[in-house]
């Protein structure tokens, strides 16, 4: 008999807290080695546009290009020209209050001013480091906003990318051609469509808390099946409901995942069966 199981269906998605790690795991084997290269760090200033977090933050993406066109073309400060013209790869990342600050790594080690940094910026403060280590980058990819309490302004939004690489960032595997830097990379679909739910980034997220996963044999094997369904209400909320019975009977199996053995066992859980 084929084991059956229920879990949360978890995206691969920046904006969803446990299905970030999805997207890393599958940006890991492209990164480069970092250790010792350049790492800028660009904020805003809380009065740009007055005070719009989203219109600063769009604001801030072009003057971002605008910085890097004029490193590519060299900038004189205090008797030296510098130029950046290396690979790079950009990281957004948002505070409680909705205002972006920018993660930037140049596959460079060379030496870059602050203060010639914070001249080309001027929409707030620039810090120009080194990455100590490869776990440090890692860390920096780790979080979009930390607790993910995500800005209004960011739910509303039908996409926004949080990361981004220029050509020669990512390693490129050499049997498939390395994926796009999207603002997120697109979630495990259902064998039984191709259809993908459209919507803001607020309504996906919202929508993924009512899905489950039921997996049909070995979890990780080539021969399991995974089917998502759409629940009669949150996932954690239903399974805080069911959780006691349903370990009475002997099917809880840890970690949020729940063993059908009959057809009886999902029905509950699903959004037709109350409709």
């Amino acid at each position: 008999m084929i084991r059956t199981i229920l879990r949360e269906y978890v995206p691969a998605s920046w904006f969803h807290p446990v299905g970030i790690r999805k997207v890393l795991r599958r940006l890991e084997p492209l990164l480069p080695d970092v250790s010792g290269k350049l790492f800028l760090t660009f904020t805003l200033a809380r009065e740009t546009c007055n005070g719009d977090p989203e219109a600063a933050f769009e604001h801030a993406r072009k003057r971002l290009r605008k910085v890097f066109y004029r490193l590519r073309q060299g900038v004189e400060h205090q008797g030296r020209t510098y130029a950046i013209n290396a690979p790079y790869c950009v990281k957004v990342e948002f505070h409680e209050d909705g205002w972006a600050h920018f993660h930037v790594i140049f596959l460079t080690s060379r030496f870059l001013p602050g203060q010639l940094l914070n001249d080309l910026w001027a929409l707030g403060r620039c810090n120009v480091e080194r990455i100590k280590s490869q776990g440090e980058f890692r860390y920096l990819l780790k979080y979009v906003c930390k607790g993910f309490a995500l800005p209004e302004w960011i739910l509303r939004r039908r996409r926004l990318r949080v990361f981004q690489s220029s050509h020669g960032f990512l390693k490129k595997p050499a049997d498939e051609p390395a994926p796009e830097a999207e603002e997120e990379i697109a979630p495990e679909k259902p064998r039984t469509s191709k259809r993908r739910f459209a919507g803001n980034i607020g309504e996906r997220l919202s929508r993924w808390a009512r899905m489950g996963q039921v997996i049909a044999g070995e979890i990780g094997t080539k021969t399991a099946r995974y089917s998502q369904f759409v629940l009669r209400g949150n996932f954690q909320e239903i399974l805080s409901q069911l959780v006691l019975p349903v370990a009475r009977e002997g099917r809880y199996l840890g970690n949020g995942q729940i063993l059908i053995r009959e057809p009886g066992d999902l029905s509950i859980w699903l959004a037709d069966y109350y409709e």
